[in-house]
């Protein structure tokens, strides 16, 4: 029997929706270990996944979709790595995900699965996209990687009641006016990203909750319900500047021992779960 195990990410922001210099997405995010799809090569049910032949497999763990925490990328690569495999191919997650049409606006969740750990995309050339779409829309292929660290901190992750923007609600958001790119890269340049690599969580912290009113970001966080948005608030007053994973309504902060994640579990329920720092696994037995 043949078991590829998956994951979900969060993605903590895309860098610049107008492509003034030439390029335009980007992102970066944190694989996570918890919540994550396992499919097996048990012929349990018929899965169809357009780009792939209709396979009989079976899908052992699953999470929900359209929280932010990127299921639709997570699900099709796994199944799609499951029936490469069966087939004696080893190809990797950017081939795959050309495959079944992913990563036409961000790369984290791609390049997520293929190595964990925190990854940076530098988004697409305008010669190959020339507006600002989102993945179900875009047929361009995955971003080039640019940086991927493993992720030193546990990660505490909620889903408190909100709105779940997909589809054409999702397609219109795309469609609004951005403001603050400028600011947001040099936080994600000069701050975040420094951050990560020098594994300093003040800074880290600092900086997430500085991109909630920048650029793409502010405008998701603006669609969200009050609920969602107070929720946000309660965590920052705690002392856990919290981030809006995607268009949410999964918000997650990051904290450096399990049982800081517990606490704020016992306070407001959610879980806590390791980064992924090795990516998607395959396992034969």
């Amino acid at each position: 029997m043949l078991r590829v195990i998956g994951l979900s990410r969060i993605h903590i922001t895309l860098f610049d929706l107008e492509g003034k210099h030439g390029r335009i997405d980007g992102g970066m995010g944190v694989a996570l270990e918890r919540p994550r799809v396992v499919v097996s090569s048990e012929p349990c049910q018929t899965v169809s996944v357009v780009g792939l032949p209709p396979s009989k497999i079976c899908i052992k763990e699953d999470y929900e979709e359209h929280v932010g925490l990127g299921h639709t990328t997570q699900y099709l690569l796994s199944v799609a790595k499951l029936i490469s495999e069966l087939n004696l191919e080893k190809k990797s997650a950017t081939e795959l995900a050309k495959m079944v049409k992913r990563g036409g606006t961000s790369g984290v969740g791609v390049h997520a699965f293929e190595r964990g750990g925190f990854v940076v995309d530098g988004g697409h050339s305008t010669k190959v996209k020339s507006s600002p779409l989102p993945s179900d829309y875009s047929s361009s292929p995955p971003p080039p990687l640019l940086l991927r660290y493993d992720f030193p901190w546990y990660v505490y992750v909620n889903i408190p009641e909100g709105k779940r923007i997909f589809g054409t609600n999702e397609l219109n958001a795309f469609k609004l006016s951005v403001t603050g790119a400028d600011e947001l890269s040099r936080v994600t340049l000069m701050e975040f990203i420094p951050s990560v690599a020098e594994r300093d969580i003040s800074g880290v912290l600092d900086a997430l909750w500085k991109i909630q009113g920048l650029g793409f970001k502010k405008i998701e966080v603006e669609l969200q319900s009050e609920n969602v948005k107070n929720f946000m608030k309660n965590l920052y007053v705690k002392g856990f500047p919290p981030g809006l994973s995607s268009f949410g309504p999964a918000v997650y902060t990051f904290v450096p021992t399990r049982r800081e994640g517990e606490e704020l579990v016992s306070r407001f329920g959610g879980w806590v779960t390791r980064p992924n720092n090795v990516g998607a696994r395959v396992e034969w037995s």
